[in-house]
């Protein structure tokens, strides 16, 4: 004889479901934004320090569109946000 729970007791209301999928993507999406800001902050850095002339690439946004493997498309905002940090620091601290 086999012991299998039932299902209704382990089942949720689908609005329940929704809100905990929800409070899931909110935590996912902030988690995301940290992880952007702190690959703006490095991209910067990198910059504003000459630093990538030394890896063979031939902008800063090839070099993040390589080391990230994000589209080009997306490189080039990153590179972007990240060359002109300084003149927008509440929105760079807005993905923090």
């Amino acid at each position: 004889m086999s012991s299998t729970a039932t299902g209704s007791a382990l089942e949720v209301s689908p609005k329940e479901r929704l809100a905990e999928l929800f409070d899931e993507l909110a935590e996912l999406a902030g988690q995301r934004n940290a992880i952007d800001g702190r690959i703006v902050d490095i991209v910067a850095e990198i910059d504003r320090d000459g630093l990538w002339g030394a890896t063979g690439a031939r902008s800063i946004a090839a070099l993040v569109a390589w080391k990230t493997g994000c589209s080009s498309a997306n490189a080039k905002s990153v590179a972007a946000v990240a060359h002109r940090a300084e003149e927008f620091p509440r929105c760079v601290d807005g993905l923090r």
